[in-house]
């Protein structure tokens, strides 16, 4: 047995996966479910860390819709921002999940020490949590991009809600984004790779770490690629150009140099490959 990790949005898409990866490990997870433990509520989160007394905790927890976060909701600010600031002031090993939309997407490809640059509202949030952590020795920031995984509901990524919409309209075309480049990454791959740095953190690796799927694709590309694997054909693709109502960066391809620097670099799994076992 490693030790103990308190895992936050174990429920979640890429928590199912981290828990899964943490218990074949060997590690003791501890993932309280939302009705045992309301994330947005400080004192709850200090007494039931203090209760369960872990080594090591693991934060996906996370309002990842960018069309969500736009209304500043206080319970989305308390989870994207309160939460992993509090969470770093308990001086226990964190290793917290953010994203490449940090970044603008105009300069790609973004190294670690990149100026945070976001342009929306989640972005913002997730920059102002990853500052709060900024110096802390016991604090690591994992960014990765757009994931995908093994899921009972399609619509739980915004990946394979793509082949959910291409099912649901019965042949008609789908319009999708043809604009932002993106690099989807397959859940149980962070996973692993979760649990290959967490002994590394323990032994005082901090900062910030990249991991990333290696092909850039828009979400046209991607929903040409998932047509056949569903029964639909490609003509129901429709490649969308007009700019969302929420603005997207283009490009924020993560640089995982420093990952491999550590020597503790994962391959991605291809993404056609991840689409099969998922789907």
């Amino acid at each position: 047995m490693h030790g103990k990790v308190f895992l936050t949005g174990g429920s979640g898409l890429l928590g199912r996966q981290v828990r899964l990866a943490l218990g074949r490990a060997g590690w003791d997870v501890v993932a309280p479910t939302h009705a045992a433990l309301d994330l947005t509520e400080g004192a709850q989160v200090r007494e039931c860390l203090a209760s369960a007394a872990p080594d090591v905790i693991v934060n996906c927890a996370a309002q990842r819709h960018p069309d969500r976060c736009e209304s500043a909701d206080p319970q989305v600010v308390a989870l994207n921002v309160a939460l992993p600031a509090l969470l770093g002031t308990l001086g226990i090993p964190l290793l917290h999940i953010s994203t490449d939309y940090v970044f603008d997407g105009t300069t790609p490809p973004y190294e670690v020490d990149a100026p945070r640059c976001p342009i929306n509202a989640y972005g913002r949030q997730k920059a102002e949590a990853e500052t709060a952590l900024d110096g802390l020795p016991h604090a690591l920031t994992l960014r990765v991009p757009i994931l995908f995984g093994p899921t009972d509901d399609w619509r739980a990524s915004a990946v394979t809600v793509l082949a959910a919409n291409l099912v649901a309209a019965r042949g008609a075309a789908v319009p999708m984004d043809d604009l932002a480049i993106r690099y989807p990454t397959f859940t149980p791959d962070v996973a692993r790779q979760i649990v290959r740095l967490l002994p590394a953190l323990r032994d005082g690796l901090a900062g910030i770490v990249h991991y990333s799927g290696e092909e850039p694709l828009t979400k046209f590309l991607m929903a040409l690629t998932m047509a056949p694997m569903v029964g639909c054909e490609a003509t129901q693709c429709l490649p969308e150009r007009t700019p969302p109502t929420v603005p997207r960066p283009h490009d924020c391809r993560l640089s995982v140099r420093r990952l491999q620097g550590l020597g503790l670099y994962e391959r991605p799994t291809p993404f056609a490959t991840a689409l099969l076992r998922t789907l």
